[in-house]
């Protein structure tokens, strides 16, 4: 149990961290929008060096050893994967602290000790993270009669399960909870999932699961 609060606080840091550092980030005046505020998805692909960058030297290292750090940082990019749902509020308005417990309670998410959201696999000392759910606005937590624009569900591939079985646990309490709260679900580019872009996703993680089964 204490290694799995451990893995949850890493987890929970790392995600504020992010929300944090987006959040802060230099905006235009005229962008008041929800956008302005938040990360149209987790994606870690983007703080990866390009592709086609070339690796640079370290003091302490080769440049035969530069290449294979490169080449592993490649590696884990391709094998590793942030998959994120938004849930918007509807224009002007906001989603308020006490309905957002009771969603969390009909769809049975767990309320953590970071004051985020989780969804697990098993019970007990066994239990194993499937999703998170997050504020979508700084610092990422849930407070005590706060009100907020959206929430964020997020899952970390490879995980507990295949990824399309991780996808559908996510998704469905994705809608369930914007259904409850009257929001909109939309995917990491904040498009509405039409039954086209379901089955890509759907089709995604299946080639993810391919991928994985394969190393």
């Amino acid at each position: 149990m204490t290694e799995l609060r451990i893995i949850l606080a890493v987890i929970g840091a790392i995600i504020l961290a992010i929300i944090y550092y987006l959040g802060t980030r230099e905006k235009k005046p005229e962008d008041d929008s929800i956008e302005s505020k938040i990360e149209p998805g987790f994606d870690n692909s983007s703080s990866l060096r390009n592709a086609n960058e070339l690796p640079k030297k370290s003091d302490n290292i080769t440049i035969d050893q530069a290449h294979e750090e490169h080449k592993e940082e490649q590696k884990q990019s391709a094998d590793n994967k942030i998959v994120t749902l938004f849930l918007h509020a509807k224009d002007g308005q906001q989603f308020d602290w006490h309905l957002i417990q009771s969603a969390a309670d009909q769809v049975g998410l767990e309320f953590g000790e970071d004051n985020l959201y989780y969804r697990f696999k098993g019970f007990g000392e066994t239990k194993e993270l499937i999703f998170m759910v997050a504020n979508m606005l700084k610092p990422g937590v849930f407070q005590p009669d706060m009100r907020t624009t959206g929430l964020v569900l997020i899952m970390t591939l490879p995980g507990v399960m295949p990824a399309l079985d991780m996808w559908d646990s996510m998704f469905p309490v994705g809608e369930r909870i914007a259904k409850i709260l009257g929001g909109k679900l939309t995917d990491e580019n904040h498009h509405i999932f039409s039954r086209q872009r379901i089955a890509a996703m759907r089709d995604e993680m299946r080639e993810f699961d391919q991928h994985q089964s394969q190393l």
